[in-house]
């Protein structure tokens, strides 16, 4: 049966990860917990889930109570919690809490092409959003991943037609996602719209003009 090859230390997986397209993910748990005791006996067990924590992550266990430090650095007031890191240690995305297999996955999908999306990685971050949406449609996170896939590819084309498209998609799917709201002023005709602030052409980061 496999399982999880985890890193000593988040130093550890940063080393790991560097120059690649994983981030390091840190798992914390407490004893006692039973959302840490069925997260890693239920869900971190899972064939699937272990496959996709390979594919995206490079991981790292802390005990908050062996770890107070690491605990009290990265704020975390709850467990389970689950942080993706960028290649220096900073915090990037967080979720807390059990969630069952069949959600883990998409949850770190999610949660990866965020990490990437806050880094300007943004084909990557498109790549991981289009995974969702196809690959779990049924998912509740998929109209988050419609629109940040939506952003992501503006920033990389600065054309609106994606925008549109969400926009669109959303509309028709998930008419009362917050997301849907978030995204109704981009279902304009017009291809082009001023670039967002700071749009390069590369899809550098920038506030946004949406």
């Amino acid at each position: 049966m496999r399982s999880i090859e985890w890193k000593r230390s988040l130093s550890e997986a940063i080393e790991e990860a560097r120059g690649g397209t994983r981030l390091p993910l840190m798992v914390f748990t407490a004893k006692g917990c039973e959302g840490s005791e069925k997260t890693m006996n239920e869900v971190l067990t899972n064939e699937s889930v272990i496959a996709a924590i390979e594919r995206e992550c490079v991981p790292v266990r802390i005990d908050v109570g062996e770890n107070q430090a690491m605990a009290e650095r990265f704020r975390v007031g709850w467990t389970p919690a689950f942080v993706v890191c960028d290649e220096e240690g900073n915090a990037l995305e967080r979720w807390e809490g059990y969630i069952p297999a069949e959600d883990f996955i998409p949850q770190l999908i999610l949660s990866k092409g965020l990490s990437a999306f806050h880094l300007g990685r943004n084909e990557e971050a498109a790549r991981e959003f289009e995974m969702l949406a196809e690959d779990y449609p049924g998912s509740e996170l998929v109209p988050e991943a419609e629109y940040y896939l939506g952003a992501a590819t503006f920033k990389l084309t600065g054309e609106t037609n994606k925008l549109s498209e969400v926009c669109r998609e959303l509309i028709m799917t998930h008419p009362e996602s917050t997301w849907t709201k978030r995204c109704s002023l981009w279902g304009r005709d017009s291809n082009y719209l001023r670039p967002f602030v700071g749009y390069d052409g590369g899809g550098s980061a920038g506030s946004g003009a949406y």
